[in-house]
């Protein structure tokens, strides 16, 4: 059997497990995260999953033989053994109202015994600590802790071989993709999960997935790890330490949409796909499409929200999912913008047209005046009306606000300069 099919079967074996009647959570800010399987991953009937390496846990625990200020840290590899002789960072974060936020860092040498010993440590509630290691060129790092409620703090921490080629590494991951309807702009949410299944780092090496031309607004949500996803024109780029164990990243992007009924992109994925997902809040009659995925389901969140969702298992058969395309179709139009548009454009014909009759007579031009007033102010409460409903957005209310104002500020001084 090739390499990626043992990576296939592992990956829909254990990811199903993680994902079991969850489409829609990733858009669900409350939702439990569903724990990446302890031990060897459990299939269903209870019996370990093979060729799933179980990780050692890193530990975070007081130690109450210890002095008061003391951090003690055993480094350990992937069979829990000692590693000796690796430098030991203890990244001290203060958070003081006086004199704002600062950072610095200590080192030690991990001895035979793969022990390393921080002391006389501030114990204050403005100070966190973190223990880290760059082994192998690696980013290890146990979870941040204060010292303020245990006064100490006994650290097992954890390192593995690292590579940076993916097909030395046994990773699958999960790719789910929300997309919502915004005003004049669609907004995508990508949620990458990776599955490292085996006993060594993964630290992803040139690794890009592509985005649409014209993406705008990329964010990532921070991460206390050095895992991330940064955006490199139109693409993504993955970064970090991948250890054996599951991560998750989640960032944003928005497509420009000027309000055409069908929109079609092509979205890149991660390496050794397993299961990919794609969703969208189920609304009017907008139809959700991905190319080679089933039809769509209406599937509804935690909140009662019901969305548009198809997703994909791959199985050893499938050829490798390196992107997706995806259709949006059906959408409406874009509503208040040609309706402002089409609102202002009849303004300026009633201005000018009371403006023309204004030169043959003065009761014209005021009745002119009155009623291209009338119209303006209508037109912005309406607009008023929409942005507190939401049906429009920040973006075109700014837009449509000024050009009502200036032509709400054309009507009053056509009709001053005619008084005078």
């Amino acid at each position: 059997m090739r390499k990626l099919d043992r990576f296939a079967l592992v990956a829909v074996a254990v990811v199903a497990l993680a994902t079991t009647g969850s489409a829609a959570r990733a858009q669900s800010d409350d939702a439990e995260e569903q724990p990446m399987p302890q031990g060897h991953a459990q299939g269903a009937g209870g019996g370990a999953i093979p060729g799933v390496f179980n990780p050692p846990e890193d530990v975070e625990e007081a130690a109450p033989g210890l002095p008061a200020g003391t951090i003690s840290v055993d480094l350990r590899d992937a069979d829990d053994k000692p590693v000796a002789g690796e430098t030991i960072t203890l990244g001290v974060m203060i958070n003081s109202i006086a004199k704002g936020d600062s950072r610095k860092h200590f080192q030690s040498t991990t001895d035979a015994a793969g022990h390393a010993v921080f002391s006389g440590l501030d114990t204050a509630s403005s100070t966190a600590y973190r223990v880290s290691c760059g082994y192998q060129g690696g980013a290890f790092a146990a979870t941040p802790f204060q010292l303020q409620q245990a006064k100490n703090m006994h650290v097992v921490l954890h390192v593995y071989p690292v590579t940076r080629d993916v097909q030395k590494a046994v990773i699958v991951s999960e790719a789910t993709l929300a997309a919502e309807m915004r005003d004049d702009r669609i907004q995508i949410e990508e949620v990458l999960t990776f599955y490292n299944l085996g006993r060594t780092a993964w630290q992803p090496d040139e690794v890009l997935m592509q985005l649409p031309a014209g993406v705008t607004a990329f964010s990532a949500q921070a991460n206390m790890s050095d895992q991330g996803v940064d955006q490199v024109e139109e693409r993504a780029k993955l970064r970090g330490t991948f250890a054996p164990g599951r991560h998750t990243l989640d960032f944003r992007w928005q497509l420009p949409w000027s309000g055409e009924s069908n929109v079609d992109f092509a979205v890149g994925m991660p390496p050794h796909v397993a299961i990919a997902r794609v969703m969208l809040p189920a609304t009017s009659d907008i139809k959700l499409a991905v190319e080679g995925f089933p039809a769509t389901q209406v599937r509804r969140d935690q909140q009662g929200q019901s969305f548009l969702v198809t997703e994909k298992h791959l199985t050893p058969q499938d050829e490798r999912l390196s992107s997706l395309a995806i259709g949006i179709h059906n959408l409406p139009s874009a509503v208040w913008g040609p309706r402002i548009a089409v609102g202002l454009s009849a303004i300026g014909v009633v201005l000018g047209l009371g403006l023309a009759f204004g030169k043959r007579t003065g009761s014209g031009a005021s009745g002119g005046n009155r009623t291209a007033r009338t119209a303006v102010l209508e037109e912005l409460a309406e607009l008023e009306r929409g942005r507190r409903s939401g049906e429009i957005g920040p973006k075109t209310y700014e837009r449509a606000y000024r050009e009502l104002i200036d032509a709400l500020a054309r009507v009053l001084g056509s009709s001053r300069s005619k008084v005078s």
